[in-house]
């Protein structure tokens, strides 16, 4: 199956306008989630949809994307970014890197992360911000694997939001042979790869892998 790329822009702190541009290069569409359409306006970049209840959205944004199309869902249930990445799965988007979930409160940085994990079953989705970039590994039977380009010493951490179990690493200094990551038990902070491929297999549960930039 061919991917289909969206990049998802929320309402925090983009990165930097190379990797902003990067992740634009890639993405077959810009999906605003409500206020960040405001962030886009700032930097430059026209959406093709914007999403949510857009309550936050600036006159003078709505002024500027006045022929941008809006998908209003007023459902208090669900946040802006979730609303977005649940239309990006309605548009057959197979990928999503999703900027501007990190920075300003951290409350939202938690429930931004549990919203990406909510999706990552139904689409692929990678975070990206000023210092890496951030991907989910979820296991499928008989296990769920993931391979990422690396260099040597690359700070490379994974977690577990709940339990994952029968982790296995190939190329991290400090590998794992079938073993648990738990939250508030073990977590996999700062880990560093030893070569330019490294490989993450898990057989229960799902994985969050940050690798720093």
């Amino acid at each position: 199956m061919s991917t289909k790329t969206a990049l998802i822009m929320a309402n925090s702190i983009l990165p930097a306008a190379a990797i902003l541009a990067e992740c634009r290069n890639q993405a077959a569409a810009i999906l605003c989630a409500d206020g960040g359409a405001n962030r886009a306006r700032e930097c430059g970049l026209v959406p093709d949809f914007i999403v949510g209840d857009l309550d936050s959205i600036l006159p003078e944004t709505r002024a500027a994307f006045a022929k941008v199309q809006f998908v209003h869902r007023p459902s208090q249930y669900a946040t802006d970014l979730e609303k977005t990445l649940q239309f990006a799965v309605e548009k057959k988007f197979t990928r999503a890197l999703v900027v501007g979930i990190t920075g300003l409160r951290f409350d939202h940085q938690i429930c931004n992360l549990n919203i990406a994990e909510k999706f990552c079953s139904q689409i692929e989705i990678e975070t990206h911000d000023d210092y890496g970039i951030g991907t989910f590994i979820q296991a499928q039977a008989p296990e769920g694997s993931a391979h990422f380009a690396a260099f040597v010493g690359q700070q490379i951490s994974l977690f577990a939001f709940r339990r994952a179990e029968g982790i296995v690493t190939d190329g991290l200094k400090y590998p794992l042979h079938d073993e648990a990551l738990e939250w508030a038990v073990r977590d996999g902070l700062s880990n560093e790869a030893t070569q330019t491929t490294v490989t993450i297999r898990l057989r229960k549960g799902t994985l969050f892998v940050y690798r720093v930039r």
